[in-house]
């Protein structure tokens, strides 16, 4: 199954035009080394999220190929006032644990991906994001939380010193305020896990989301006052608290 998908954005003003849209501080591109970004709505939700890399005239984003056409449809209507253009990247992301020359690292996952290659090492990646509690949207969660919801606070996602983005306001309202309506938790399971978007249940009473599945772990946004022991028809025990 594939996991990413890259998002290229080539002219000479990509960088500066998506300053003004990711919750990354683009202006710390780094050869070697992607930054973990999102990309939110007006209402500070987040549409898509993942890694962006690249320099100031060819900017990559790394997202989940189901909320590529998200992506585009958001950002279409004001690259019209820009000199970039969107496309995605036709060849394929390579990921590995291990780092070599022509790769650059995804924190906080420990993956290295390589571009423009067969896709390849995608097996274990879901894995690797929910050890490490970081959510990579899906279309089936796309514009359902904010950012503090799921967690990407937490890994680095969102940089509060940087200028204005879209739905700015309504993430830094969230973070001054210091609660959200839901939080990130942790859930390991037995046999077959939710799928991403399921139901939590506490009793007949829907208090969550199944936000990412691992191999026996499930991230969930959940209700900040709960404590949920069933997703979907899968039963689950708590095991922490991202």
């Amino acid at each position: 199954m594939r996991h990413l998908a890259q998002v290229d954005f080539v002219g000479p003003d990509a960088a500066a035009f998506l300053q003004g849209y990711v919750t990354a501080d683009l202006d710390h591109l780094t050869p070697g080394r992607a930054l973990p970004m999102a990309l939110c709505n007006l209402k500070g939700r987040v549409v898509a999220n993942g890694w962006a890399t690249g320099e100031s005239n060819h900017v990559r984003l790394l997202v989940h190929p189901s909320v590529t056409p998200i992506l585009a449809r958001e950002l279409g209507k004001y690259l019209l006032f820009a000199k970039s253009e969107l496309s995605e990247a036709q060849a394929g992301v390579g990921l590995s644990p291990v780092a070599s020359s022509d790769a650059f690292e995804l924190p906080p996952i420990g993956r290295y991906a390589t571009l423009s290659v067969p896709d390849e090492g995608h097996a274990a990646f879901a894995n690797a994001c929910a050890d490490t509690g970081f959510v990579l949207v899906t279309e089936a969660i796309a514009g359902s939380f904010l950012p503090q919801m799921i967690g990407l606070t937490d890994v680095g996602a969102v940089n509060f010193a940087k200028g204005c983005y879209l739905g700015q306001e309504v993430v830094a309202r969230a973070e001054h305020r210091g609660q959200v309506k839901q939080q990130l938790r942790r859930y390991e399971f037995d046999g077959e896990g939710p799928a991403v978007g399921a139901d939590v249940m506490a009793g007949s009473r829907k208090i969550g989301t199944v936000v990412a599945v691992g191999g026996d772990v499930v991230l969930a946004a959940v209700r900040s006052d709960d404590s949920p022991v069933v997703a979907g028809k899968c039963s689950m025990a708590i095991s922490g608290v991202s």
